[in-house]
């Protein structure tokens, strides 16, 4: 399910046309919006990673209890995934797992292998 079809995105990138009064049409405020959503998409698709490095390589070297951390833990999880699934409802499920691929652990490992092979 996407918010905006590629169509829209298109007509986003054809130059604005005002009307006489100086206005844009409807049409074209509907293109920007969907660029604007998408640009939301990307950027709560990106920050959805941050929470998870934050858990793994700040939160055990914090100086807090252990039931402290566990909540900070869960919180940021919860909040990552929020992130995440907000995201994929604005992109649609083929940008996502586009992305997803890109940023899979054996694809980097091989694109890293490949680069210092030259």
């Amino acid at each position: 399910m996407r918010v905006c079809s590629h169509s829209a995105i298109e007509i986003a990138t054809i130059q604005t046309k005002f009307t006489p009064s100086g206005l844009r049409d409807k049409g074209d405020i509907k293109a920007v919006l969907c660029e604007s959503m998408q640009k939301l998409g990307l950027f709560l698709f990106i920050v959805s990673f941050l929470p998870w490095l934050a858990v793994f390589f700040v939160v055990p070297f914090l100086p807090l209890d252990i039931t402290q951390k566990t909540t900070l833990s869960f919180v940021l999880a919860v909040g990552a995934e929020v992130c995440f699934w907000i995201s994929v409802l604005l992109l649609g499920k083929e940008v996502v797992t586009k992305y997803r691929r890109y940023l899979h652990p054996r694809y980097l490992w091989k694109k890293i292998r490949n680069f210092n092979r030259r």
